[in-house]
């Protein structure tokens, strides 16, 4: 049998990237399958905001004319600029369980990033950290949030193989929206009742505008963490559509103090479980179903982002951290969310994990990104 793996670009054979999918899942109560429009737009340079800055090649792996693998090949200049490194990453990875099928993607990965002079190569990342990053180390027995990945038991093993060693690990914290303990709530009343303290969800009248705010509070907030890349103004705009089509703002709280934006929480319903059984088509019903569902509501959200700006971190205006736990709690009660997925969180981000144990979560999904340094020629 004849192995092969060749580039493919990203206006041709990108349903052959995408179908791979159904293959590697098919038997997999645990998978959702994507909406296919979703799967095109992310591979759409006219769609997607990194295509238009970073430089990307896609991989398909065929054994006799049947596709069993594939894999992205990327260099981010963001990141590279952020943080003075010379990185390479690889994205999109499925393969059958076959180590001659994983080494033969990663091969091709890495003999195309050798051609752009990188220390280090890094992943899976699909393709920025503001994406969907990371392969499951723990939590195979539940299906996937929106936003996040789920995969196959056996690809850290296929990783490993292919000398690759652990960067990072991610938390995905289970938790149930119920009642807000009383500690918490009483710190939260006191700061909300403080003077210049105002607290609004996102108007959807001006989504964008409040998106390209969460976006600019994130970047300041998460600038020191690990691996972080800014969300552009680009890439919030871009949010800010996909929001308008399958979200509602009750999920969403910006804090202000004396006028100005100090921290955000934005939370999303779960998508995955409204379109569950929709096998990634919207024609020609699985568009009213959704649309129907989403009008229902979903009992399950996944808080996305969250952040106070340095600024205000040590404000004596008002306890920030009381604010955000406490309107993590209230936005999922205003949606009737009876479940959240808070994720990601590094797994080294003492303050975050610890303030979500204290707040009555727990770890129910672990995520990997592994990497592998590149030998100097």
């Amino acid at each position: 049998m004849t192995l092969r793996v060749r580039p493919i670009g990203f206006n041709h054979d990108r349903k052959a990237f995408t179908a791979l999918l159904w293959r590697i899942y098919d038997d997999d109560p645990m998978w959702i399958p994507p909406l296919h429009r979703m799967l095109r737009d992310q591979l759409d340079p006219e769609k997607n905001p990194f295509l238009q800055y970073g430089t990307a090649q896609l991989f398909l792996a065929e054994r006799d004319g049947e596709v069993v693998g594939r894999i992205s090949a990327h260099i981010n200049p963001v990141h590279d600029e952020t943080h003075n490194e010379r990185g390479g990453f690889f994205g999109f990875f499925e393969s059958i369980d076959d180590p001659a099928v994983s080494q033969a993607l990663f091969e091709s990965a890495e003999n195309w990033l050798a051609q752009h002079n990188v220390d280090w190569i890094r992943g899976p990342i699909s393709f920025t950290m503001n994406q969907e990053i990371g392969v499951l180390v723990e939590g195979w027995d539940t299906p996937p949030v929106l936003g996040m990945a789920h995969t196959r038991d056996y690809y850290p093993p296929l990783i490993e193989q292919a000398g690759y060693r652990k960067a990072k690990d991610l938390y995905a914290w289970s938790y149930a929206v119920g009642r807000l303990n009383k500690r918490l709530a009483a710190l939260y009343a006191r700061a909300a009742a403080q003077p210049g303290v105002h607290i609004r969800t996102f108007d959807r009248k001006h989504l964008r505008e409040d998106i390209r705010i969460a976006a600019q509070i994130f970047n300041e907030a998460w600038a020191d963490n690990w691996g972080f890349v800014p969300i552009s103004e680009a890439e919030a705009d871009h949010t800010a559509h996909d929001f308008a089509q399958f979200a509602n703002t009750c999920a969403t709280s910006l804090i202000e103090i004396d006028g100005e934006p100090a921290g955000m929480v934005v939370g999303l319903p779960d998508l995955n479980y409204v379109i569950r059984d929709l096998d990634g088509r919207l024609f020609p019903l699985g568009a009213i179903k959704l649309k129907w569902r989403l009008w229902r509501g979903s009992p399950r959200g996944r808080l996305v982002l969250l952040g106070v700006r340095p600024k205000f971190r040590r404000s004596a205006t008002a306890s920030m951290a009381a604010l955000l736990w406490g309107e993590i709690h209230y936005a999922g009660q205003r949606c009737g969310y009876r479940w959240a997925e808070l994720s990601w969180v590094l797994e080294d981000n003492d303050l975050i994990n610890k303030s979500l144990s204290r707040a009555g979560g727990r770890i129910y999904k672990r995520y990997r990104l592994y990497q592998k340094d590149v030998a100097a020629s």
